[in-house]
C-alpha cells in the first residue's frame, strides 16, 4: 500500500499536516475511533502503528475537552464547526452536541436530586415530530452513542459540560413558543465521562439495558383542560376528573419495584397526574387547615401559587399518590419541611389528605 498510495489517499497537504503536527494528528485519530468504534477492537491501534501516537485514554484527543467555554454560539462554531443556531446539532467533527439555554426557549432542567437531564426535542410551537433533530436523537438512542452537553446558565457563558448517553425518549406536554400547549419528546441524558463504553457508570449501563428504545407517552393520562375542551354535555365532573386522575397516579406508583436512578427519574417526569389531582382537590386553596400565611395569592398567570408535597417525604412514602399529598402555599410548606413544629404538623396534614381525598371522591 505504502508503493500504491503513500499518501493514503489524502491530498499532499493533509498528508503532511498530519504528519507534521502530531497533537493534530492524535485529535483526527481519536475523533475517528470514537466516531466508528464502540467498543474499540482489541489491537486497532497497535495494528495501524498508532499506539505511540495515542498514549493514554483516546477521548482525551477529542476537543472541545468537558469545561471549555465560550462567550456565544458563533464563537464555538468558529473553532469547532457546526450549526450556530440549532440546539441539536454535529459539530464539524460529526459528532451530535445538544445545546441548552437557561434563558430558553425550551423548560430542560436537571432532575432534582440526581445529575441526569431532561432535555426538551426540537420543534418551537406545535406538536413535536420524530424529525430533524429529534430524528438524529433516536439514531444516537438506538445506536448508545455518546453525544456533547452544552450548557449556558442565565448571563452566563456556553460551556460544554459533559458526554450524555440517551436512556429513555418520553413525551408529555408543554408549552410551545407560541403560547399554545403541544405534546413533546423530552430525551433522558445520563452524563458518562467519555464517549467510550467501557467508561461508562454501572448505573447508566443498567438504564441502558432496560431501555427499550421506545416512546415513553406521560401525556395520554393528563391533558391540559385548555387543550380541547369538550362540548358541555360531554364534560365530566370534578370528581370524575379526580377519579381519572387519581387512578392514573396509582397506575404510576404500581410499577415503582426497585430503587434506582431510572425509577427516580420516571417519578419526577410521571408524577403531573398526582399533583394535578391534588391542585385540583383544593380549588386553588391551601389545604392546611391552621393557614396563617397567603392561602390565596395567585402567579402572573392567575394560577394558584400552591406547592405539592408529600407529606411525609417520597423518600419515606415512595408513592406519588393524592391520599399522600396535599397542596401547601409556600410559607405553609416551609413550616412543614423546616419548622420547629414540623413533625406534629405532618400528622396532622396526613390526616387532612386523607380526608380530603375520600370526601372528594364521595362527592356526588
Amino acid at each position: 500500500m505504502d508503493d500504491v498510495n503513500p499518501l493514503a489517499g489524502l491530498p499532499k497537504q493533509d498528508y503532511d499536516r498530519l504528519a507534521e503536527d502530531l497533537e493534530f494528528a492524535a485529535w483526527v485519530v481519536g475523533n475517528l475511533v470514537v466516531r466508528f468504534f464502540d467498543p474499540i477492537p482489541a489491537r486497532l491501534l497497535e495494528v495501524l502503528h498508532l499506539e505511540e501516537l495515542t498514549v493514554g485514554p483516546i477521548a482525551s484527543y477529542l476537543r472541545p475537552l468537558p469545561g471549555e467555554q465560550y462567550q456565544h454560539r458563533g464563537a464555538v462554531a468558529d473553532v469547532y464547526g457546526g450549526n450556530r443556531v440549532l440546539g441539536i446539532t454535529p459539530l464539524a467533527d460529526g459528532l451530535l452536541t445538544v445545546y441548552s439555554d437557561d434563558k430558553g426557549p425550551y423548560a430542560d432542567q436537571r432532575i432534582p436530586g440526581m445529575d441526569w437531564i431532561a432535555y426538551t426535542g426540537d420543534g418551537l410551537s406545535g406538536h413535536q415530530t420524530l424529525s430533524s433533530g429529534n430524528r438524529a436523537m433516536a439514531k444516537y438512542q438506538e445506536r448508545r452513542k455518546a453525544l456533547r452537553y452544552w450548557h449556558k446558565p442565565h448571563r452566563g457563558r456556553w460551556t460544554f459540560e459533559t458526554w450524555t448517553v440517551i436512556v429513555q425518549r418520553r413525551r408529555r406536554w408543554g408549552c410551545g413558543q407560541d403560547g399554545l400547549q403541544r405534546r413533546e419528546f423530552v430525551w433522558i441524558l445520563a452524563p458518562v465521562p467519555s464517549p467510550i463504553s467501557d467508561t461508562w457508570p454501572r448505573e447508566v449501563i443498567e438504564a441502558l439495558n432496560q431501555d427499550d428504545g421506545q416512546l415513553h407517552d406521560d401525556s395520554i393520562d393528563v391533558i391540559p383542560a385548555e387543550v380541547a375542551l369538550p362540548p358541555k354535555s360531554e364534560r365530566i365532573s370534578a370528581r370524575q376528573r379526580y377519579e381519572q386522575l387519581t387512578a392514573a397516579a396509582h397506575r404510576t406508583a404500581s410499577g415503582r419495584t426497585r430503587s434506582s436512578k431510572l425509577v427516580q427519574m420516571e417519578r419526577y417526569l410521571r408524577s403531573p397526574a398526582a399533583r394535578e389531582a391534588v391542585i385540583l382537590r383544593s380549588n386553588g386553596h391551601c389545604e392546611n387547615p391552621s393557614c396563617m400565611g397567603h392561602p390565596l395569592d395567585r402567579t402572573d398567570s392567575g394560577a394558584p401559587l400552591l406547592e405539592v408535597d408529600h407529606v411525609n417525604g417520597l423518600a419515606r412514602t415512595g408513592q406519588d399518590v393524592p391520599e399522600l399529598m396535599i397542596a401547601l402555599c409556600p410559607n405553609c410548606h416551609a413550616l412543614k419541611t423546616r419548622g420547629r413544629e414540623r413533625s406534629a404538623l405532618q400528622r396532622d396534614l396526613l390526616v387532612v389528605a386523607r380526608a380530603r381525598h375520600q370526601d372528594f371522591l364521595e362527592r356526588q
